[in-house]
């Protein structure tokens, strides 16, 4: 914006706008004086058709620059937001990587550790079998041993 200021010089940013020839035309003949005042009222409606023409014309112009800048200001403000996230990707990308790279060990660490559970679990089942059938036998010892001290308890009486 401030160089097109500057490239023009006035302030608005536009570049002069040259004048149309109907404002520099000069009557010429011998009865100029009574063709300027039979005339005199359509040259002036028309120098004021022309001035806002020209007032118009102005106008658009002013009103296209100031869209124009405000899509430039659009289109920096967007690229400037471009560059910020393309720099939180440049930070966040290794980041990402090497959550993956934990994520994954974590998960192989998880598989290893339900296979160790899965043994113990089926040693458990064995272990408790197993001291269930000691149970069992050491009732039926106890039994045994019940009767044959029964046994011999008589065995000594007699």
């Amino acid at each position: 914006m401030e160089g097109i200021q500057k490239k023009f010089g006035n302030g608005q940013g536009l570049p002069p706008i040259p004048l149309p020839s109907s404002f520099s035309r000069k009557n010429t003949g011998d009865d100029a004086g009574k063709e300027a005042k039979a005339t005199a009222e359509p040259e002036t409606e028309d120098r004021e058709l022309e001035a806002k023409k020209l007032r118009r014309v102005l106008a658009s112009r002013q009103y296209s620059q100031k869209y124009r800048l405000k899509q430039l200001h659009y289109i920096m403000q967007l690229e400037t937001e471009v560059k910020a996230l393309q720099a939180e990707v440049a930070i966040m990308s290794p980041r990402i990587k090497y959550a993956d790279c934990q994520n994954s060990l974590l998960r192989a660490e998880n598989g290893s550790m339900k296979q160790k559970l899965s043994a113990f679990s089926g040693e458990l089942t064995f272990k408790e079998a197993q001291y269930e059938e000691l149970k069992r036998e050491r009732q039926i010892l106890k039994q045994l041993c019940i009767m044959y001290n029964q046994q011999q308890e008589q065995f000594n009486k007699m």
